[in-house]
């Protein structure tokens, strides 16, 4: 078999699996070593810079984000590349403001699937959105109202302008 052999869908399930189970295998491991409040700070800082390379893959390929339809649309596209196919729903767009319920999210299943808890994934989660967000448009910011990962049904994302 040779690379081309595999098809490109069943090669980005298996790069963004990769992708999630480095993140989720580092944490495992820095809880082994370090206390929990070092790891949550480690975590949020690499989330963080996470959410940063969502602009650098937002300008190569050319995508927009001059207002919060712009910002939550191309985040959505960014992430569905780096982390695997998402559903969402949008409850309210204006140029200023969009609401979204993420009904499907890839990172957290994929914790579900290899069976690792969700143990501070609510602050990284929104250490990563803000960063990501925050560097698509410094005008705007992100916040969750609800978080599968907190037992909500689904996660509530509010992308707007900062006050």
């Amino acid at each position: 078999m040779e690379l081309d052999d595999i098809p490109a869908d069943v090669k980005w399930k298996i790069a963004t699996r990769s992708f999630q189970s480095l993140f989720s295998g580092y944490g495992l491991a820095f809880r082994q070593i370090l206390d929990e409040k070092t790891v949550k700070n480690i975590e949020e800082i690499a989330w963080a810079e996470r959410g940063k390379e969502v602009k650098k893959i937002a300008n190569i390929l050319k995508l927009p984000s001059e207002n919060a339809i712009d910002v939550n649309n191309t985040l959505k596209i960014v992430e569905m590349i780096i982390m695997g196919k998402g559903e969402y729903e949008t409850q309210d767009a204006a140029s200023e403001i969009v609401i979204d319920h993420c009904i499907s999210c890839p990172n957290f299943n994929a914790h579900a699937e290899i069976y690792v808890p969700v143990i501070s994934m609510p602050d990284l989660c929104q250490a990563y959105c803000t960063s990501a967000v925050e560097s698509l448009n410094p005008k705007y910011t992100q916040i969750f109202t609800k978080r599968m990962c907190a037992g909500d049904g689904y996660c509530e994302s509010i992308i707007g302008l900062k006050k």
